[in-house]
């Protein structure tokens, strides 16, 4: 798995999953390179589409599971068993999964200190 490095003169440098990365810049609405830089003037505008992502990223955990609680409300008593052991299973999954919008939290805290500061980020191979 390829990795990418986050780094800024406000903080300290952080590495990323590639996938991870390419999804964060896809939401932010553009290509990942293999090095480059975001400008200190560009950042509020990717502070907010990433606060966006995150807000969507929640809403669909959350819709997810109403639709299984609704599932389970609606079925028989033995179908009701099984859905029960199946979210057992899906918890221990579910306790081992890392979701999108945990994954952007350093680079969110990132760009909060480098407008707060005035830098640029920038990305490459560590």
């Amino acid at each position: 798995m390829a990795l990418i490095m986050f780094s800024c003169q406000a903080t300290g440098p952080f590495i990323m999953f590639r996938d991870t990365a390419q999804r964060v810049f896809k939401e932010i609405g553009r290509t990942l390179t293999e090095q480059g830089a975001f400008s200190s003037e560009e950042l509020p505008g990717i502070l907010a589409k990433l606060d966006e992502a995150e807000k969507r990223d929640k809403a669909l955990i959350a819709e997810r599971e109403a639709a299984a609680e609704r599932r389970r409300r609606e079925c028989s008593y033995d179908e009701e068993l099984r859905e029960r052991e199946e979210d057992s299973v899906r918890a221990k999954e579910k306790d081992e999964t890392v979701f999108f919008y945990q994954r952007i939290v350093p680079l969110q805290e990132m760009i909060r200190r480098a407008i707060k500061h005035d830098k640029a980020i920038v990305w490459g191979q560590p």
